[in-house]
């Protein structure tokens, strides 16, 4: 899926509360295959009254191998910063792309280091452009590349710095909502028809692809007849 496609993927996970692995989302081809993606997570929660907790349970476990400690406690509530240290942050951002079947929300630089680095980009080019306004504005483009590579170049080592969790990603409860939804629906699960799922469906779709309501059927293929990109 293109751009378009993975927006409407995001959409629904927030929607519904669910996550979506790259093997499933590579399946969807019609509205009817992304409703019975939803349904088959709306039954699974409604059959399943403990999906939250054995994603908890499964998330400890995987926080107190990290750190040796097999006595480790924390509640969902908690932050996973005053918890795992930057080393365990990292190593447990690994583990969670096996947990959910496809890359977590990237870990984000500590801020001073971000806007240190954004002080470095901003300043370099300025400088790019201040060069080009004493010599000449010929050698404004090769002013901006040098710039540009240097900034492409800070931003690539400090990437080992990255050990911040981004937003929705801050607490072990909004991770353990992550590795539910996996296997779970953790929002409408009072959904009962498949018709039901396609009106929740339909406004999202609309939103991402600007297609009319009348447009959005079971039938319709995402690509060839609502022209996703």
């Amino acid at each position: 899926m293109g751009m378009d496609g993975a927006e409407i993927m995001m959409d629904v996970e927030d929607h519904f509360g669910i996550t979506i692995r790259e093997s499933e989302a590579g399946q969807v081809r019609t509205v009817g295959d992304l409703v019975s993606l939803i349904e088959s997570r709306i039954i699974a929660a409604q059959n399943q009254h403990c999906s939250r907790l054995s994603a908890f349970l499964a998330l400890r476990k995987a926080a107190r191998a990290l750190t040796g400690d097999e006595t480790l406690r924390f509640r969902p509530r908690d932050a996973v910063t005053t918890i795992l240290n930057a080393r365990q942050r990292r190593e447990l951002w690994m583990r969670l792309s096996d947990l959910l079947g496809a890359p977590p929300n990237p870990l984000r630089r500590p801020r001073l280091l971000g806007q240190f680095l954004a002080a470095i980009s901003v300043g370099l080019l300025v400088l790019a452009l201040v060069s080009a306004i004493i010599v000449t504005w010929e050698i404004l483009p090769l002013t901006a590349v040098v710039a540009g590579g240097v900034i492409v170049f800070l931003y690539q080592v400090t990437a080992r710095y990255r050990n911040v969790p981004p937003e929705g990603w801050k607490t072990f409860g909004e991770i353990t909502t992550k590795l539910a939804g996996v296997t779970a629906a953790t929002k409408m699960v009072h959904l009962r028809k498949n018709e039901e799922i396609l009106d929740e469906l339909r406004p999202l779709l609309v939103n991402v692809l600007g297609v009319d309501t009348t447009a959005i059927v079971p039938e319709s293929r995402f690509v060839e007849d609502l022209g996703m990109t």
